[in-house]
């Protein structure tokens, strides 16, 4: 894990060559109040507090607590545990977290993916929100329109000015509650606003459920099951090594693999967006994402050949035997992911692990490969520094 995360600043400082950026990783990052901040930021640390101001883009990696209570001119993007905004924001705000509490002013968009959300009512957003997590509260004052989308509940207070578009099992409306555009929702009940509480029109729709298994289904299922086998035949015989030390990695350690594909999973494609955000780092972006693209689709691959060794319990290391394990792995993912009830959970786990599996075995190549040469150069050493017994032995 030390390994990956050592490798993040060198992957972000190919982007920080033509303009005033600081790029920083350390425990704990402060910026006091009443200190000015000119360049744009990139930084990684445990616990961040930032209340002075910031006049350029702040792109913030935090492991624990993340506290935003300064003046934010340009782009705020932030990934933490915990996360607070009590300050203003001038541009668009973008965090993802497991608690997100917003207490300050927002003047443009805000994007927010966590657990628990929670704007509270001191907020005040001006642009549209779009909002992704288990447990939603939205008070305050927005201006915009909104965008919800909760697995668990959402509880509206406040004032929305704009559009309300709600999905969710389950959608309270509190008795302050005003929405001055359409109220637009997906839920099991049907809700009764009190009257003056939606100035515009309501519709509801009624959550669709898809049948377990259709023909549709089955067929799109049959076509990507064939894609990756195809895909996975150049990809085990141009990348033997690579392919047995990761599914060598799944055996012997499949929890590590699972926390560590989960993490790089996430990270990965918001740095990649940050980098693209950036404008000089588009290249940068552009090569996180498809790196990223790539490890999921290949960790099918990795997942199948592990899956369908385990099932046929025959020690063979055929060519022949390699494909077909993969095939009957690849058939089971694919017939997992065919049922809606577990599709999601299966698909989470197995590019998870199949990611963690590929990052790992790919530092496991690396360290071999630098391995080997220096054995045998020690190998030279020892055998310069005695050749009379070589002599004796010819």
């Amino acid at each position: 894990m030390s390994k990956l995360l050592k490798t993040l600043p060198l992957l972000f400082a190919l982007a920080l060559q033509t303009q005033a950026i600081q790029f920083a990783t350390t425990n704990t990052y402060t910026v006091a109040a009443g200190e000015i901040v000119d360049d744009e930021l990139w930084i990684q640390t445990i616990d961040a507090e930032v209340n002075g101001t910031v006049k350029d883009d702040l792109f913030l990696l935090a492991g624990n607590h993340m506290a935003l209570g300064g003046e934010f001119e340009r782009n705020v993007w932030g990934i933490g545990n915990n996360i607070a905004l009590s300050g203003n924001a001038k541009r668009n705000v973008r965090l993802a977290g497991k608690t997100i509490q917003i207490n300050g002013h927002i003047d443009g968009n805000a994007l927010m993916l966590g657990d628990t959300i929670k704007v509270s009512p001191d907020a005040a957003i001006k642009g549209d929100i779009k909002m992704l997590g288990n447990s939603i509260i939205l008070e305050g004052a927005t201006q915009g329109n909104v965008s919800i989308t909760a697995t668990r509940s959402v509880t509206l207070s406040g004032t929305i000015v704009g559009n309300l578009n709600i999905v969710a099992p389950e959608i309270i409306l509190q008795r302050d509650t005003r929405i001055g555009g359409n109220l637009t929702y997906t839920a099991p009940k049907e809700l009764v606003p009190a009257e003056g509480m939606v100035a515009g029109k309501l519709t509801r729709t009624l959550p669709q459920r898809t049948p377990a298994f259709s023909k549709a289904r089955l067929l799109s299922q049959a076509m990507w099951f064939f894609a990756a086998l195809l895909a996975g035949i150049p990809f085990v015989a141009l990348f033997p090594m690579t392919t047995a030390m990761a599914t060598q990695t799944v055996r012997t350690a499949p929890w590590k693999c699972l926390w560590i594909g989960a993490l790089c999973a996430i990270v990965l494609p918001i740095f990649g967006i940050m980098c693209a955000s950036s404008g000089v780092g588009l290249p940068l972006g552009a090569l996180i994402l498809g790196g990223w693209g790539f490890m999921a689709y290949v960790s099918r691959i990795i997942m199948g050949l592990v899956i369908g060794t385990l099932i046929l319990r025959k020690k063979n290391t055929s060519i022949g035997h390699v494909l077909l394990s993969m095939a009957v792995g690849l058939a089971i993912i694919y017939i997992a992911t065919a049922i809606p009830s577990i599709s999601l959970s299966v698909q989470i786990t197995i590019i998870s692990m199949g990611m963690g599996a590929l990052l790992l075995g790919l530092f496991q190549r690396r360290r071999l490969m630098i391995q080997i040469p220096e054995e045998l150069q020690q190998l030279e050493k020892l055998k310069n520094q005695h050749p009379n017994e070589n002599q004796e032995e010819k």
